[in-house]
């Protein structure tokens, strides 16, 4: 397999360190270099290239997302940072992944994979069901109808585009079950992509709801934006 050429632009020597011996670790990577700020890196770039670069967003001088607008469009760029906050808005820029950190090996290579193995967003499954039990009933509920999830304690509400159906069930277990357009986005939500409308800030707009996303699940909802983002 073709070496691929790793760039990484960190100020962090730690997480710098970090990513280098994850790249060493990987036998189809190769690092070309590393730079402390953003000014380095331009300067690097002018004479030689790199097939992925590892992009820490909060750096001094110029950061990463001022940086990336600098780079060729087809450059491929995984960001890296310690905050959540930037998520979903660095998928604007056309970022291949967001690595929060501390970063796992697990969560780098995931990233790796992604950039030069995309996955295709898995098909709309609408003529997919689930029996949900309520009041001593099973209710038949068609997937493409649910909206979202909401947690209640022990029980789980279903908002269905007509009605609420409230059934005995942890959102651990409810997930398991559930086709990959569905993704949780906080504690007490699980909504259907097939029914967001819009994704601002921190929230997402499902049917007539505005829901948070959660500090810790911002991360994977980002990728799960950026897998279907044009």
């Amino acid at each position: 397999m073709t070496k691929i050429g790793c760039l990484i632009i960190e100020d962090e020597p730690n997480a710098q360190q970090l990513l280098q011996d994850y790249i060493s670790k990987v036998p189809y990577l190769t690092l070309k270099g590393t730079c402390f700020d953003a000014l380095e890196a331009l300067e690097l770039l002018g004479h030689s290239q790199a097939d992925l670069i590892f992009l820490d967003i909060n750096m001094p001088d110029l950061t990463g997302i001022e940086l990336i607008h600098m780079l060729p469009k087809e450059q491929k760029v995984i960001f890296t940072t310690a905050s959540s906050d930037h998520a979903i808005e660095s998928y604007e820029y056309n970022a291949v992944d967001y690595l929060l950190k501390p970063i796992t090996f697990k969560r780098f290579l995931m990233a790796v994979q992604k950039a030069f193995n995309p996955a295709s967003p898995p098909p709309s499954q609408a003529e997919e069901y689930l029996f949900a039990k309520s009041d001593k009933k099973m209710i038949r509920v068609n997937l493409r109808d649910i909206v979202y999830f909401e947690a209640l304690k022990e029980y789980v509400c279903i908002h269905t585009r007509t009605q609420k159906i409230v059934t005995y069930k942890r959102m651990k277990e409810l997930l398991e079950k559930l086709p990959g357009h569905f993704t949780r986005i906080h504690n007490s939500y699980i909504v259907n992509g097939d029914h967001i409308t819009r994704v601002e800030g921190n929230y997402v707009l499902v049917g007539d709801k505005n829901l948070p996303i959660g500090i810790s699940y911002r991360d994977a909802f980002a990728g799960f934006i950026q897998l279907r983002a044009l």
